[in-house]
């Protein structure tokens, strides 16, 4: 796949949304703002639209896959950042992370779940001397092992990756903005820079 704007790439593809759900967030924070934002349904849209092109083209397990592993990464960085690369801070935040994504599940889609998993493996890269939760291969259990959909359901696909990326964006944003005390030149200075 080629990089243009059309058909960006998963790494592309992961900043933007980020870019985006961080912005969202700096306004539902910015203290001028005249009352409660309306969800931003552009997220839901470019992502979408990103997906069924990578669908057509061949590519869309593949493409989400490194899609998701971009957005994870990306996600446990600011909180690691946020706590000065201290493994038990960052440890307590992930423990804690998950047990409210479980509290608040109000679905049955696996996304959260699933995405909380996702978290755990790429924590285990970041704190190496942090021990893995029991039953979790630290050595050689990598993101793109991780079941980001049900393949036994393939007309089902494009809404299960939606759903994990979505997922991530939704958290990685509001993590990149508080990282950047929701300045909005600070969040478009660091995404450009990552560009």
């Amino acid at each position: 796949m080629t990089e243009t704007t059309d058909h960006p790439t998963p790494r592309e593809a992961a900043l933007a949304l980020i870019t985006t759900a961080a912005l969202d967030e700096a306004a539902r924070n910015d203290p001028a703002a005249d009352g409660p934002l309306s969800a931003n349904w552009e997220i839901y849209d470019c992502l979408t639209d990103v997906l069924e092109t990578w669908h057509t083209g061949g590519t869309l397990r593949e493409d989400s896959l490194r899609l998701t592993e971009h957005l994870a990464v990306e996600l446990c960085a600011y909180p690691w950042q946020r706590f000065d690369r201290d493994p038990d801070r960052f440890g307590r935040w992930l423990l804690d992370f998950g047990d409210q994504v479980a509290h608040t599940q109000q679905h049955a889609h696996p996304a959260g779940p699933t995405a909380i998993e996702i978290l755990a493996v790429v924590a285990d890269d970041l704190t190496p001397a942090r021990t893995p939760p029991p039953g979790r291969n630290s050595n050689g259990f990598s993101v793109s092992q991780c079941p980001t959909w049900d393949t036994s359901h393939p007309d089902h696909e494009v809404e299960d990756a939606r759903e994990i990326a979505l997922t991530f964006t939704l958290w990685a944003g509001p993590q990149l903005a508080a990282l950047l005390d929701h300045d909005y030149r600070r969040i478009d200075a660091y995404t450009g820079a990552r560009s």
